[in-house]
C-alpha cells in the first residue's frame, strides 16, 4: 500500500489538470465563472492529496480483503478426511459387509448396516455409510458430517454445489443489482448488502443439515456479491483517470491477500461451524466502511440532486484540505442529465437507442463470463492441482499479487485495451502448454506449475476486467453494466468448479484445458473490439458512448 501511496503521489504531481492561474493556494476558486466537468474537478481536488483522503479510500478498499474468506469457506470447512491433511483418518467397522451382502438373501438386505444398490450388470454392492466408520481427525468437517467424502458420483457432485450455489446467489444479486444500482446508490446497495450477508454467516455456526448450509451459501454470495460491487462502483467514481488503474489494483490485492486470511482461519479454527463465526467477526470489522462513505458525486449528478452532488464533492476536497466555490464553478454534466428522467426502464430505452452501448455491454458479458469461469474453475480446483490444499491456496494468493503488480505499470503504459489482449494471449498459452502430462517432482506436474503461471494471467485478464468496465459503460448505465456483466461472470463461476473438479472423470484431462484456450483467444477478440478508455472522460450517457468512439480505439500515450 505505500507503494502505491508513492506512486499515486509521483503521478498526480503531474497530471495534466486545471491551469495554475486558476488555482489559489489549495482552494479551488477560479476568478470568473466556469464550466468544469465533474472529472475536471475529481482531478483537480486529487492534485495534491492529503494522508487523509488516501487513507479513506484505502479503508474503503480494504473491505475486499473479507471476501475470500466467505467464498472459500466450503474448501476449508468441508476439507476431505482422506487428503494429507488427514492421514490414517478412517477405519471401516463393518470388514465383513461385503460377505454378508453376498450371503444375504434380497429381501433381507434393508436390515444390513450398510446399504446396497445394483450395478448396470445386477450385480448388488454395499455402500458404506457414515455409521460404518471411526474417525481419528483433529478437525471437524461437513464432509463428514454430510457424508460427502466420497471422491466418486452424487456425493462429490453434492460438495461442490455447495461451492457453485454461491454464484448463484451473486447472480440474482447481480440481477438486482441492474435496477437498484443505478437508482438508489451505490452506498445503499452495499448497505443492503451488509445486513443480508452478516446473519446468515453467523447461521453457519448453528448449521448441522446440508440443506441449510446449501440456503446459507446461496444468500451468502447473494449478499456479498451486494456488498462488493456497488463498494468497487463507488470507489472508482470518486477518483481521476489515472488512480482508477492503481486504486483497481489494490483492490485487487487485497482481494489477493484475503487468501491468507481465507486459509489462515482454515489452518487455525478447527471446527468448521466456528470458521463461519470467525468469518463473520472479519465481516462486521471490514464492513463499517459502507456505513460511514460518501454517496458518489457522479450519482447524484445522474439523479438530478445538484446540491448533493455539490456536498459529496465538498466532502472529498476537505479530505485533502481544498476549497471548492460552487458560486464561481458551473458543473458541465448538469446539462447533460437535467432532462434525464433516471429509471429501469429509460435504462433499457437507451439500450434500444443507442446499439453501440447494448454492443459494448454484450462484449463486456462475454469477457466475464470466460475470465470468472476459468479463475474459480482455478481458485476451487487447487486441491485438486498442488499436493497441498493450504499451500495451493497460498500460492494462488502470491499469484495473483504478482499479477497485480506487473498488470498495473502495463496498463498505465499501453492502455487497458492492449494490456487486457496480452493477458489473454498469455493465459491461452498457458492453459496449451498444461496439456501434457508431464511429472516434475514428486506430486507436482507441469499442469500445476503452467496452472500457477496461468492463474496470473487470468487475474490480470480478470483485473484489467473489471477496471475497464466501470469506464466502458456510462454513468446512467454503470450499475446495470456490471450487474448483467457480473451475473454472466457467475454463471461462468458456477460453471468453473465443476468443470475443474468433476468434468475430468467424464473426459480427457486435456478437454477442459483446451476448451479454456479457445474462450480466451476469443476473448482476445472481444477486447479487440472494445474502445479504449484510459484517455477519455467517462460517459455520462449512452449518447457520450457513441461520441466516444469517434475518438478513436487506441491509447494516446
Amino acid at each position: 500500500t505505500l507503494l502505491y501511496t508513492i506512486k499515486f503521489e509521483r503521478d498526480t504531481d503531474n497530471m495534466d489538470t486545471t491551469p495554475e492561474s486558476d488555482v489559489k493556494s489549495k482552494s479551488f476558486i477560479p476568478s470568473d465563472n466556469v464550466v468544469y466537468t465533474s472529472d475536471d474537478i475529481i482531478e483537480m481536488i486529487c492534485r495534491k492529496r492529503t494522508w487523509k483522503f488516501d487513507a479513506f479510500i484505502t479503508w474503503c478498499i480494504l473491505i475486499w480483503i473479507r471476501s475470500p474468506s466467505i467464498l472459500y469457506l466450503t474448501s476449508f470447512a468441508g476439507i476431505n478426511p482422506d487428503t494429507t491433511a488427514y492421514p490414517n483418518s478412517w477405519r471401516c467397522i463393518i470388514e465383513t459387509c461385503e460377505s454378508l451382502v453376498n450371503s444375504t438373501p434380497p429381501a433381507d438386505l434393508y436390515k444390513l448396516p450398510c446399504a446396497t444398490h445394483k450395478t448396470p450388470d445386477g450385480r448388488v454392492e454395499y455402500v458404506l455409510q457414515p455409521s460404518d466408520y471411526t474417525w481419528n481427525i483433529t478437525r471437524t468437517s461437513f464432509s463428514v458430517d454430510f457424508h460427502l467424502f466420497s471422491c466418486e458420483g452424487s456425493e462429490t457432485g453434492a460438495k461442490t454445489l455447495l461451492s457453485s450455489i454461491y454464484f448463484v446467489g451473486a447472480l440474482f444479486a447481480n440481477l438486482v443489482g441492474t435496477s437498484i444500482y443505478d437508482n438508489i446508490g451505490r452506498k445503499r446497495s452495499a448497505m443492503i448488502g451488509c445486513m443480508i450477508e452478516l446473519p446468515i454467516t453467523l447461521c453457519g455456526t448453528f448449521c448441522h443439515n446440508y440443506y441449510f448450509l446449501l440456503a446459507i451459501r446461496f444468500i451468502q454470495g447473494f449478499g456479498e456479491t451486494m456488498v462488493s460491487t456497488p463498494m468497487f462502483i463507488l470507489v472508482q467514481e470518486i477518483l481521476p483517470a489515472k488512480l482508477r488503474n492503481y486504486s483497481n489494483s489494490l483492490f485487487m490485492i487485497f482481494w489477493a491477500l484475503g487468501y491468507a486470511v481465507a486459509t489462515a482461519v482454515g489452518y487455525f479454527v478447527h471446527d468448521w461451524n466456528y470458521m463461519f463465526l470467525t468469518a463473520t467477526c472479519i465481516m462486521v470489522v471490514l464492513d463499517l466502511p459502507v456505513f460511514f462513505c460518501k454517496e458518489t458525486p457522479r450519482f447524484y449528478l445522474m439523479m438530478n440532486k445538484v446540491e448533493d452532488a455539490k456536498d459529496s464533492l465538498k466532502f472529498l476536497a476537505s479530505l485533502n484540505n481544498v476549497t471548492l466555490d460552487f458560486d464561481k464553478i458551473t458543473i458541465a454534466d448538469i446539462e447533460k442529465t437535467k432532462e434525464r428522467n433516471q429509471s429501469f426502464l429509460k435504462q433499457i430505452e437507451d439500450l434500444c437507442t443507442y446499439p453501440m452501448l447494448f454492443g459494448e455491454t454484450i462484449l463486456l458479458m462475454f469477457l466475464w463470463f470466460v475470465v470468472a469461469m476459468s479463475y474459480y474453475g482455478f481458485n476451487f480446483g487447487w486441491g485438486s492441482i498442488f499436493p497441498d490444499l493450504y499451500i495451493g491456496y497460498l500460492m494462488g494468493g502470491l499469484g495473483e499479487i504478482i499479477a497485480y503488480h506487473f498488470l498495473t505499470p502495463l496498463i498505465a503504459k499501453l492502455g487497458r485495451r492492449r494490456s487486457i489482449m496480452l493477458m489473454f494471449l498469455g493465459a491461452a498459452v498457458s492453459y496449451l502448454a498444461a496439456i501434457p502430462d508431464v511429472k516434475l517432482h514428486g506430486m507436482w506436474t507441469l499442469e500445476s506449475i503452467a496452472c500457477l503461471i496461468g492463474v496470473i494471467f487470468v487475474s490480470s485478464a480478470f483485473s484489467g476486467v473489471y477496471l475497464w468496465s466501470g469506464e466502458v459503460a456510462p454513468t446512467s448505465h454503470r450499475g446495470l453494466v456490471y450487474g448483467v456483466s457480473s451475473g454472466a461472470g457467475r454463471v461462468g463461476s458456477f460453471l468453473g468448479p465443476f468443470i475443474t473438479l468433476n468434468l475430468t472423470a467424464w473426459v480427457s484431462r486435456e478437454v477442459p484445458l483446451i476448451g479454456w484456450a479457445v474462450l480466451m483467444l476469443l476473448s482476445l477478440v472481444c477486447s479487440f473490439l472494445l474502445v479504449e478508455t484510459g484517455d477519455k472522460d467517462i460517459a455520462a450517457t449512452g449518447a457520450d458512448v457513441v461520441n466516444r468512439r469517434r475518438d478513436g480505439y487506441h491509447y494516446r500515450l
